[in-house]
């Protein structure tokens, strides 16, 4: 039961976070960008925060784009213009993830 909690209490401060980064977003949406070397540094940074192994690197970033979840943005018009990813999509996808991992949703019709 414990670690049924603790999963539960997890994702929802996961859903927190993203909430607040939505709202970050809409305030400040330049600074909700972020360049895609600074994407992976973002990612590598949530990973590892706790001691944990780097699991979301370039590799899960092109699945999550080629999937839709997330959805890169030009900062410029031509095709050589980089691409920035929202801080916010990448902690929603993220949180699915995990929650999908963690079977959050067990026994539910979701």
């Amino acid at each position: 039961m414990e670690d049924e909690t603790y999963k539960v209490r997890t994702f929802l401060e996961g859903v927190a976070q993203c909430g607040a980064a939505q709202a970050f977003a809409m305030l400040e949406p330049a600074s909700d960008l972020l360049s895609q070397r600074k994407a992976y540094a973002f990612l590598k940074a949530h990973d590892t925060r706790f001691g944990g192994q780097w699991e979301h690197g370039e590799a899960w970033l092109a699945q999550q784009v080629a999937e839709g979840a997330v959805k890169p943005v030009r900062r410029g018009h031509h095709k050589n213009s980089p691409l920035c990813y929202s801080k916010a999509q990448l902690l929603q996808a993220l949180l699915a993830e995990e929650a999908i991992k963690n079977d959050i949703f067990k026994g539910t019709n979701l």
